[in-house]
């Protein structure tokens, strides 16, 4: 029965991470300009991401939390930085997000934040799981696709309202006019899919000419093929906008499906079960079958540094002990730390059905 339990977990981690190619980008003839990358920032973002998974499982307390986090100046946004909107929630509160403000800079600078899969909520993982499906992305060509599951995140974020004026992002944005404010978009794991999703929605919708966008995401899945990542990365270039795509090599999940094989080659991120090997193989296959290739968007950074799980005692080779790797490489508190960034203390609780 365990061994069944993880493999489904894998499984769904896998299907989410969807199947990208690093291998160059077909069809891309203006690539964007090449911009700096902002260690600050990416500290900042990476910080308010993780932040986004406050109290995710007390929504009565969310909006309390969030605001007393935001206040701790020991994080690398320095008590600086304000809710401004939000949190908002699905309707089945598996989908997070808020937006806040640096209340020390002029222009202003914003950040919307989405958090990550919470695997307490299954809407959850139908985002996830919809990556075995590809549906046109609405504001491109017939040939844009992106996975069901994107697009379902997509449209459940913009549907959110702020817990305390009722107003969706849109109407949020809409009420911004001047055009030197900067806006941040971030995320990570599912929550930095959705932030690509949100930036080409944002570009697409002409919320680049009331702001300046930059967007981190870290650790995240691809979620659409290479002719919707040629028409997200020529909008980035011709908005001036940047996009930074923000990887731990030794985390699994930003690897699927194009480059499987160095995952399986290095042994990302230790040494894979033979059972895990043989899904792994297996997901691939289904991926190939049916023509679901997927491009990442922006400029990737790799992460560096020492990331040994402290924990990990179990025998090598083991369910136990891969898991328990997949685990540590892909959380919030590893991206900061590889990123130089104090560590946060989200308060999160166990499902209330883990915890009757």
């Amino acid at each position: 029965m365990k061994i069944i339990y993880l493999l489904s977990v894998l499984v769904c981690i896998s299907f989410f991470s969807s199947c990208v190619d690093d291998s160059g980008n077909p069809g891309v003839s203006n690539p964007p300009p090449v911009f700096s990358y902002d260690e600050s920032e990416a500290e900042i973002c990476m910080t308010l991401a993780s932040l986004s998974y406050t109290a995710e499982n007390n929504t009565a307390y969310l909006r309390d939390s969030l605001i007393i986090q935001l206040k701790n100046n020991n994080y690398a946004t320095g008590g600086d930085w304000k809710l401004d909107w939000g949190p908002a929630l699905s309707s089945q509160n598996g989908n997070m997000m808020f937006v806040a403000k640096d209340t020390t800079v002029t222009p202003a600078a914003y950040c919307i934040a989405i958090r990550g899969t919470d695997w307490c909520f299954p809407y959850d993982w139908e985002e996830d799981i919809g990556a075995i499906e590809f549906v046109r992305y609405p504001w491109g060509t017939s040939e844009d696709s992106v996975s069901y599951g994107a697009l379902f995140g997509l449209d459940s974020l913009l549907i959110m309202r702020d817990s305390a004026t009722g107003k969706t992002l849109s109407q949020y944005l809409n009420a911004f006019s001047d055009s030197t404010n900067q806006m941040y978009i971030t995320g990570h794991s599912l929550g930095g899919m959705l932030a690509t999703m949100m930036s080409a929605w944002f570009i697409d919708n002409g919320y680049t000419s009331r702001f300046s966008l930059n967007t981190y995401t870290f650790a995240a899945p691809s979620c659409g093929n290479a002719h919707f990542a040629q028409h997200i990365e020529q909008k980035i270039s011709a908005t001036n906008s940047e996009f930074y795509r923000v990887v731990n090599p030794n985390d699994l999940v930003h690897y699927f499906y194009g480059d499987i094989a160095t995952v399986l080659v290095n042994q990302i991120p230790t040494s894979i079960p033979y059972s895990i090997d043989a899904v792994l193989l297996a997901m691939d296959v289904y991926f190939t079958k049916y023509n679901l290739f997927y491009k990442h968007v922006g400029t990737k950074v790799e992460l560096s540094g020492p990331a040994t799980p402290v924990p990990c005692n179990f025998p090598s080779g083991s369910l136990e002990n891969y898991e328990c790797w997949v685990a540590f490489e892909h959380t919030t508190s590893t991206y900061l730390y590889l990123i130089n960034a104090p560590i946060t203390n989200t308060g999160n609780t166990p499902c209330k059905w883990k915890n009757p």
